[in-house]
């Protein structure tokens, strides 16, 4: 039996996904005798690896010595490596890896914002400017740039300042006040999101009235702890654990691939879907009849609501409320709320094991046959396809 030691540390949610998606390979397609160091206080270590006659290892080498891994007969797949172990004379180089890809990450999060017709936008990244935060930056700023948007960046930051989070909170804090208001904040991961909705709360603003605030990991703990709850980007890791523990076995199989003598192999992971909570539950628009009709189609997504209760409501001519609301979204009134429902649907489908009649029901559609014909039109897929396609992501 194999004998695989995961050195992966679970205060990080990364890292709990990885070890999802390598742990449910390992049922399918085991049996392996893992052992698994998690980074906590008090655990059992992995002392002496070479008298554990392991066969494979998973690591992320910020938990452990990296010389007290490296060897040339055993199999090893790096976790998200630092540009330390990525340059090209370090040994550890040569072995394969999980990486993110994080220019979709950054993409999306602009896009997100643009939808909601956000005009000014910011960028809040890792407190040591690592690379993988510099290229969610970069993306952001490039799909910005790309509709002739501009993004104001927290500025890196000192030594000093790095290791006191009073004094860094008070630069971040004046920093905030002066962007232009409201700002649409993309920030590189949860943790430093939470960071920022706690300076806003200092600040006295108001999220997400001025300040609307974008995360990354979608760490539930994190996410919907912070005041208000923050929206944040789901990452697709599990099923990265998944290929890197296949990518693994492989390995392990095959005596000449064994540590860096495998072709070096890189298992991806990245954008799976966007999860909105209050942080961002806005969108940005100066005509008041057109923020009043926007926040009833929210409001009333699960309900039968049409066109005319909407007019109802605002009490306006549908002439005069159709020609300001394509003038404002660039659509109408019915594609709103369509697209408001879909993405509604899209959500349940993913995060839900409800039947397709009951999201039908709950989403406001006539049938769940008639929900499928407009989901397959919108996203070319089924109702199921899509189910088991976002599931296989995430396992």
């Amino acid at each position: 039996m194999p004998q695989v030691a995961l050195l992966l540390p679970t205060s990080i949610k990364t890292c709990r996904e990885l070890l999802r998606g390598i742990l449910h390979f390992a049922h399918l397609h085991g049996p392996w005798d893992i052992h698994i160091v998690e980074g906590r206080k008090g655990e059992q270590k992995l002392s002496r690896l070479a008298m554990w006659n392991y066969s494979g290892i998973i690591a992320n080498l910020e938990t452990c010595c990296p010389n007290y891994l490296m060897t040339p007969t055993v199999p090893m797949i790096i976790a998200d490596p630092s540009d330390t172990f990525l340059d090209t004379s370090n040994p550890l180089s040569k072995y394969s890896r999980i990486v993110c890809d994080n220019a979709p990450i950054g993409t999306k999060a602009a896009a997100y914002f643009i939808e909601k017709k956000f005009r000014h936008f910011a960028f809040v990244g890792q407190i040591n400017g690592a690379s993988w935060s510099e290229e969610r930056r970069a993306a952001f700023c490039s799909r910005l740039a790309h509709d002739g948007l501009s993004c104001a960046v927290y500025p890196r930051l000192s030594a000093r300042v790095r290791k006191n989070l009073f004094v860094e909170q008070e630069k971040l804090c004046a920093w905030l006040k002066t962007l232009s208001k409201p700002a649409a904040i993309f920030v590189a991961n949860d943790v430093r999101g939470r960071q920022v909705l706690n300076t806003c709360l200092k600040a006295g603003l108001a999220v997400p009235q001025e300040v609307a605030v974008l995360g990354v990991d979608n760490d539930e703990m994190l996410c919907e702890t912070t005041h208000p709850q923050m929206s944040s980007i789901q990452m697709n890791t599990e099923r990265a654990g998944f290929e890197a523990a296949r990518l693994l076995d492989q390995m392990m199989h095959n005596p000449r691939c064994a540590g860096y003598r495998h072709p070096l192999t890189v298992v991806k992971y990245g954008l799976s879907h966007l999860v909105t909570r209050r942080s961002t539950e806005i969108v940005q628009v100066a005509d008041p009849l057109i923020a009043r009709a926007l926040e009833f189609i929210r409001v009333n997504t699960s309900s039968s609501m049409n066109v005319d209760d909407l007019l109802h409501h605002l009490g306006a001519s549908r002439r005069l409320v159709e020609k300001r609301f394509k003038d404002v979204m660039d659509r109408t009134i019915y594609a709103e709320i369509l697209r408001v429902r879909l993405e509604r649907v899209q959500m349940m489908l993913r995060a839900t094991t409800m039947t397709i009649e009951e999201i039908a029901d709950t989403c406001g559609f006539a049938s769940a046959s008639h929900l499928g014909m407009v989901f397959r039109k919108h996203f070319g897929m089924t109702l199921s396809a899509y189910r088991r396609q976002t599931r296989k992501d995430s396992l």
